[in-house]
C-alpha cells in the first residue's frame, strides 16, 4: 500500500529533522550538547558563573544598559515595569516541592492603577480571547493605544476556563506580541518566570532569550541558550551558542560552529556569518545589508567597533528592530534617530529615553548653533532629534518660547502620526516657558494644545487659566483660549456638566477667523463642529440641540455623518458592542484596538470613534477615552 500522506507534510518533517541535526552538530562543536557534557562528567557553562542548576539566571548582566525609569507624563514606562511593577515576585520555579504547574493568574501588572480596572477576560471563550491578543496591532503611533495593548498584555489575568493548557495558549500569544515589538526584557521575563522550565516550549523560551539579547543582558543569555539549546531546532539558539563562544574567547570553537551552520544550511543570515568572523578576528568586510537578520546578528553588530549598521537595519515589518538599534547605538545618526522615534511611537521607549538618545547622537556642533527654524525645514527623525537638541539646552526663557514654536507646529503638519509622541517630548520644556508679565500669545494654542495632547491636564489648564485672564485686554489672547476650549472640555473632567453654547459660539469665530472666508473654509468649519459634538456626545457630554443650530440646516450635517471617510469596520464595531455589553474589559480592549484601524484615532472615522469611546467609558477607561478622544481631534485640526 502506497503512503497517502501529502508530499510538503513529508518536506515538512525530512525539514524539521535536518534542522534538529543542524542543531546537534552546531552545539556538539561548541560543547553545548548535553550529551557531551555528561560525557565529559561536568557541565560547560558558557561564561563563568553561569547557572547550571535547574532555573536560569535573569538578572543583568555586566553589559547591560541601565533599566528605563518611569514615564513622567501619563502612562507607567511604555511596555515596561515600573519599580513597584517589578516587585511582584516570579522566579521561574514551582512556589512549594511537587509536579511543576503554571500559576493559574498570571501578569506583571496588577489589576488596578497601571493594569485594566477588572479582570479582563471574565466571560470570555479561550478561543476568542487568543485569537483577539494574536491579532493585536504591533504599529501606530498613537500613544493611547500603546498604554492600552501594554496594560492588556501585562495586566495580571486568569485564562478562560482557569487550566493550565488555557493560561499556556493565552501566554503564548501575550509573549508573541511583547516579542514582536522588541519589548524591555523586564516585561517578558515577569510572564514567563512563573512558568516552570520544564512547561517552557520553544516560543516563550525564543522570546526570553531575544528580549535579554536585545538589552545586550549576555549572562543570563548565554545561561539559557546553554540550558536549553539543544532541544531547539531553530538557527536562532546555534547562532546564540556562537555569540556565547565568542563572549567566552573561544574563537575556535565559535569558527567551528559557523562552519557546520554554514555547511549545513542551517541559517541565511550573511550578516551574522560576517559579524561573527570580525568578532572572531577575521578580515571580513562589515555586512551591507541586514534583511533577514536575527537578533542574535543585531547583537554582534553591536559589539562589532568600527561597524555601523546598515540602513535597511530599521525594518517597517519588525518593529523590534526599532528598539535593538535605539539601545545599540550604532550606525548613522540619521539611522539611530529613526530607530528610537519609531521605538519611542511604538511604546518600546519613554519620550524620556527618546530625549536622552538624542541628545547623545554625534552632531557637528556647528549644527548646535543653527536656528531651529531652519533645523525644521528638513524633514528627517535626524532633523527632529537635532531641534530637540538645540532647544534642550536653551538657557534663554524668551529664546525658549519663540523656538518651540518650529517643532510642535512643524510635525504636526507634516508628521500628523507623530505629533502625540512629539507633544509629549516637548511638554516638559513648555513648562518653563514663562507666563509673566504675559503669557507669549503666539505659543498659546500650540503650547496649550500639546500639554492636553500630552496627557498633562494640570499643566493645561492653568495654561488656558493664564490665557484667559490676559484675554480681558488682548483679544489675541482671547481667541487662543477660545481656540483650545474643545481640547480643554474633552480632556479635562473637571470641567464636566452643561456644555456651555457661548463657548461654542466662540470657538466657531476664533475658528472661522483663522480659516477665512469661502466655500471651504464654511465646509471645513461644520465638519470640525460637527466632529467635536458627536465626541463630545460619546463622552457622555449633554449635547442639546441648541449645540446643533449653527449646521443642522447644512447639507455637510448629513455628509459627514453618513460620508466619513476613516476607517470602519462594521464586523469588528458589531463584536465591540457585545464585549461592552456584557462588561468583558479585555475584548472590549482588544476590539477597541483593531477597530480604530492601523492610524489609530486620528485614523478612525466618525462612526468607529462613536463607539468606542463609549465602550472604553462602559468598562471604567474613562480617562483612556478623553485621550483617544484629544488625539482624534488633534488629528483633525483642533
Amino acid at each position: 500500500m502506497t503512503d497517502s500522506r501529502p508530499w510538503p507534510e513529508s518536506r515538512a518533517r525530512v525539514g524539521a529533522a535536518a534542522r534538529a541535526v543542524v542543531a546537534l552538530a552546531v552545539l556538539a562543536v561548541l560543547g553545548l550538547a548535553p550529551g557531551i557534557a555528561a560525557a565529559q562528567g561536568r557541565p560547560l557553562p558558557l561564561l563563568p558563573g553561569a547557572s547550571s542548576g535547574p532555573g536560569v539566571d535573569t538578572g543583568t548582566g555586566g553589559g547591560a544598559p541601565p533599566p528605563l525609569g518611569p514615564a513622567r507624563e501619563i502612562a507607567p514606562p511604555p511596555g515596561g515595569l515600573s519599580d513597584s511593577e517589578r516587585g511582584i515576585p516570579g522566579d521561574g520555579a514551582p512556589a512549594s516541592a511537587g509536579p511543576a504547574s503554571v500559576p493559574i493568574t498570571l501578569g506583571a501588572v496588577r489589576i488596578g492603577p497601571g493594569g485594566l480596572p477588572a479582570e479582563p477576560w471574565v466571560g470570555t471563550p479561550l478561543n476568542q480571547a487568543v485569537g483577539l491578543v494574536a491579532t493585536l496591532p504591533v504599529g501606530g503611533s498613537s500613544p493611547v493605544v500603546a498604554d492600552l495593548r501594554r496594560r492588556l498584555l501585562l495586566t495580571e489575568q486568569m485564562a478562560p476556563g482557569a487550566t493550565q493548557a488555557a493560561v499556556l495558549d493565552l501566554l503564548r500569544a501575550r509573549v508573541a506580541v511583547l516579542d514582536r515589538l522588541g519589548a524591555p526584557a523586564d516585561a517578558v521575563l515577569a510572564l514567563t518566570d512563573p512558568v516552570p522550565p520544564a512547561m517552557r516550549d520553544e516560543a516563550l523560551d525564543r522570546a526570553r532569550l531575544r528580549a535579554l539579547l536585545l538589552e545586550a543582558r549576555d549572562q543570563p543569555a548565554c545561561a539559557l541558550a546553554a540550558k536549553v539549546g539543544a532541544g531547539h531546532a531553530a538557527a536562532l539558539w546555534q547562532q546564540a551558542a556562537v555569540h556565547c563562544a565568542l563572549l567566552a574567547g573561544k574563537a575556535d570553537q565559535a569558527m567551528l560552529g559557523l562552519a557546520v551552520l554554514r555547511e549545513m544550511g542551517g541559517t541565511a543570515d550573511d550578516a551574522f556569518f560576517r559579524l561573527a568572523e570580525r568578532l572572531a578576528g577575521l578580515d571580513s568586510p562589515p555586512p551591507d545589508s541586514l534583511a533577514g537578520a536575527s537578533v542574535v546578528t543585531y547583537r554582534l553588530l553591536r559589539r562589532a567597533e568600527g561597524v555601523s549598521a546598515p540602513a535597511d537595519g530599521l525594518r517597517d515589518d519588525d518593529p523590534w528592530t526599532a528598539r535593538t538599534l535605539a539601545l545599540a547605538g550604532t550606525g548613522p545618526a540619521e539611522v539611530l534617530a529613526a530607530a528610537a522615534e519609531r521605538a519611542a511611537s511604538l511604546g518600546t521607549l519613554s519620550v524620556e529615553t527618546l530625549g536622552d538618545l538624542w541628545a547623545r547622537l554625534p552632531v557637528d556642533p556647528r549644527d548646535l548653533q543653527t536656528p531651529v527654524s531652519q533645523v525644521v525645514l528638513g524633514d528627517r527623525s535626524l532633523d527632529r532629534a537635532l531641534a530637540h537638541a538645540i532647544l534642550f539646552r536653551e538657557t534663554d526663557p524668551a529664546r525658549l518660547a519663540e523656538d518651540l514654536l518650529h517643532p510642535l507646529e512643524t510635525v504636526r503638519e507634516r508628521h500628523p502620526a507623530l505629533y502625540p509622541v512629539h507633544a509629549r517630548l516637548y511638554a516638559p520644556l513648555i513648562r518653563r516657558v514663562p507666563v509673566l508679565p504675559a503669557v507669549p500669545v503666539f505659543l498659546g494654542v500650540p503650547a496649550g494644545r500639546a500639554l492636553y495632547t500630552a496627557g498633562s491636564v494640570e499643566a493645561g489648564r492653568v495654561w488656558l487659566a493664564d490665557l484667559r485672564r490676559q484675554g480681558r485686554t488682548d483679544t489675541d489672547a482671547e481667541d487662543a483660549a477660545a481656540l483650545l476650549w474643545p481640547l480643554a472640555r474633552v480632556a479635562d473632567a473637571a470641567l464636566d456638566g452643561p456644555l456651555p453654547t457661548d463657548q461654542l459660539i466662540l470657538w466657531r469665530q476664533a475658528r472661522a477667523a483663522r480659516l477665512g472666508e469661502g466655500a471651504d473654509a464654511s465646509r471645513t468649519l461644520d465638519r470640525a463642529h460637527v466632529l467635536l459634538l458627536r465626541v463630545l456626545e460619546a463622552l457622555g457630554a449633554p449635547v442639546t440641540e441648541a449645540h446643533w443650530l449653527p449646521v443642522r440646516t447644512n447639507r455637510v450635517f448629513f455628509e459627514v455623518v453618513t460620508m466619513d471617510g476613516g476607517h470602519h469596520d462594521p464586523d469588528r464595531l458589531a463584536a465591540l458592542a457585545v464585549a461592552a455589553e456584557a462588561g468583558q474589559v479585555g475584548a472590549v480592549v482588544a476590539n477597541v484596538l483593531l477597530a480604530l484601524g492601523p492610524d489609530g484615532p486620528g485614523g478612525a472615522s466618525l462612526e468607529t470613534l462613536g463607539a468606542v469611546l463609549p465602550a472604553l467609558r462602559r468598562v471604567g477607561l474613562k480617562a483612556e477615552a478623553r485621550r483617544m478622544a484629544v488625539e482624534a481631534l488633534v488629528a483633525h485640526g483642533f
